[in-house]
């Protein structure tokens, strides 16, 4: 078990925390990575706006290879391992395949430490929903997409609805793909535990949930589209960020919505926008 104690000053009160692991990503076989992961792409999106944001993850990755942010602060334990993945496209599809993983990523803090928001963004297997535990947190938001994932004999990645077997209770977003929204339907540990579930539709926009009914939110243009990777993340963190601030759920969907649209325009996280950005572009549709 990592002791993350020596690494933490709990008499802080954090703005954000994200738990998930920092992530290897090959792509069509190339034998140069990027790096990636949920947690990753949403702390550089955080740091981006201006928010004090602290990612916990297990990986092998050395500290020199990672970007640096005056607002990001990556707490890591000494693994051996780094979890990889193995990307692969043809006409537009993705298949994902799992080349290494890391151990589960376990906390022992001797109290709760307190943060304003709370990410939870496994990407795959490295948490239980119940880690949540270990924090005093005002709103936490559930990315699930690491809960559903399994892999074949063949390493092939693919989802299962069984993975998600703890109740979400205490999670009050879950941001999650059209992909994954079909495997959260129904589900008992689903049901009646959630303030909204935003689904990610692709240059198509998004939808949300609440108790009661589902809205549709038109997406973004972006300029050109290279690769999807990491735009849910940021969609999920602008989300997070801006229903936390103004209260706003409408306002928080479409500024995600406006955030994602500019990931698909590179590989990895280069694209990631600047708050700058995001506004320009928010403000140059609503002018239309």
């Amino acid at each position: 078990m990592i002791d993350f104690n020596k690494k933490i000053d709990f008499d802080r009160s954090y703005d954000l925390i994200i738990i998930g692991n920092i992530t290897k990503d090959y792509i069509n076989d190339s034998e140069q990575y990027l790096l990636g992961g949920s947690s990753l792409y949403a702390g550089i999106a955080s740091a981006n706006i201006g928010i004090n944001t602290m990612i916990i993850s297990n990986h092998s990755i050395n500290h020199k290879e990672l970007p640096e942010f005056k607002k990001l602060q990556i707490i890591s334990s000494d693994n051996e391992f780094t979890t990889e993945f193995l990307w692969t496209y043809e006409n537009d599809n993705r298949s994902g395949y799992l080349n290494n993983k890391t151990k589960t990523i376990e906390l022992n803090f001797k109290r709760k430490l307190k943060t304003k928001m709370l990410m939870l963004a496994p990407v795959f297997d490295e948490i239980e929903i119940n880690i949540k535990d270990n924090f005093e947190y005002e709103i936490c938001l559930l990315s699930p997409q690491g809960l559903l994932r399994s892999s074949n004999s063949n390493s092939k990645i693919f989802l299962d609805k069984n993975n998600l077997q703890h109740s979400i209770c205490g999670v009050h977003i879950i941001s999650c793909s059209e992909e994954e929204e079909n495997y959260l339907y129904r589900n008992p540990s689903v049901e009646n535990c959630f303030d909204y579930i935003s689904v990610t539709l692709g240059y198509k926009g998004s939808k949300l949930y609440n108790k009661y009914n589902c809205t549709h939110f038109p997406g973004y243009i972006p300029d050109k589209i290279i690769d999807p990777t990491g735009a849910g993340d940021v969609f999920s963190l602008y989300l997070l960020v801006f229903y936390y601030k103004t209260n706003n759920i409408e306002f928080a969907v479409k500024i995600a919505n406006c955030a994602a649209s500019f990931v698909v325009e590179g590989l990895g996280i280069s694209t990631i926008p600047s708050f700058r950005s995001v506004k320009k572009r928010l403000m140059e549709n609503i002018n239309e």
